[in-house]
């Protein structure tokens, strides 16, 4: 099953999907029943795109992702300038919510894998009471440490047996984009889905930047207010890296005359 067309941009594919789309896309799969190969889904930004473009295995697990969305706003923007069809920005906290409550009437079966202790427990909770119907297979919080052969087999062994359709991974990036194209293929008939800090935000364990913030692409402003120490030297870097990266790509582009969206 053919997924949505990619626009480049740092050398990594972002999918040209809105939120419906993205529903789209997971019905479609989903469609294709418990023999269908697992897939997983990654939602990116600016940061994970300068990072993916330096990392060798990040950049595979790109590729191989069945849809890369735009969960930054620079990337949803880049993808309208550049003449992308149906592109918006999809953020992976709202993702959540907005899936959960388009599968319910198909009974679609979630599993939550992630977070701190209990974070996947209150996520389920909290997303029970505010979907009536949502269902629920599985909760889980792996040790924060590879997994053993045998504990990934008993892993794998656990969410098959749910039936989950829909496994939400909550592991922050690059750990959840890398632990996604590791799993996901022993998982038939799966979508996993890279949610990272959707587990704290939903559950009020940590607060998400204001409406205005996220509409102006400022979220990252609000986040390096809350956490200097932490995030400063990541922004120090990411940000002349990614838009050297921009400029460079529309310098290409205008030099080989390119007016639509640049596809992988």
């Amino acid at each position: 099953m053919s997924a949505p067309e990619r626009y480049m941009v740092g050398g990594i594919g972002i999918s040209a999907v809105d939120m419906a789309g993205l529903v789209r896309a997971v019905r479609a799969r989903i469609g294709l029943g418990s023999a269908s190969p697992g897939t997983f889904v990654v939602f990116r930004d600016a940061h994970g795109v300068v990072r993916a473009g330096r990392d060798r295995r990040l950049r595979a697990a790109h590729a191989a992702a069945y849809l890369v969305c735009p969960d930054g706003r620079p990337l949803y923007w880049l993808g309208r300038l550049r003449g992308a069809a149906g592109v918006g920005q999809v953020p992976g906290i709202e993702s959540v919510e907005a899936v959960c409550r388009a599968g319910v009437a198909e009974g679609w079966r979630h599993y939550f894998l992630g977070g701190g202790d209990g974070v996947a427990q209150s996520l389920a909770a909290t997303l029970r009471t505010r979907i009536p119907g949502l269902a629920v297979a599985g909760v889980e919080t792996p040790p924060f440490r590879d997994l053993t052969p045998a504990e990934t087999a008993a892993m794998h062994a656990r969410i098959r047996a749910s039936g989950a359709q829909i496994i939400w991974i909550g592991l922050g990036t690059p750990k959840q984009e890398l632990f996604m194209a590791e799993h996901a293929p022993h998982l038939p008939g799966t979508v996993a889905m890279g949610v990272g800090a959707a587990f704290d935000v939903l559950t009020d364990r940590i607060p998400r930047a204001p409406r205005w913030m996220q509409w102006a692409g400022l979220e990252w402003l609000y986040r390096l207010a809350r956490e200097p120490r932490r995030l400063a030297p990541r922004y120090a870097t990411t940000v002349p890296r990614f838009a050297l990266l921009v400029l460079r790509e529309a310098l290409a582009r205008k030099s080989l005359g390119v007016a639509g969206p640049a596809r992988d």
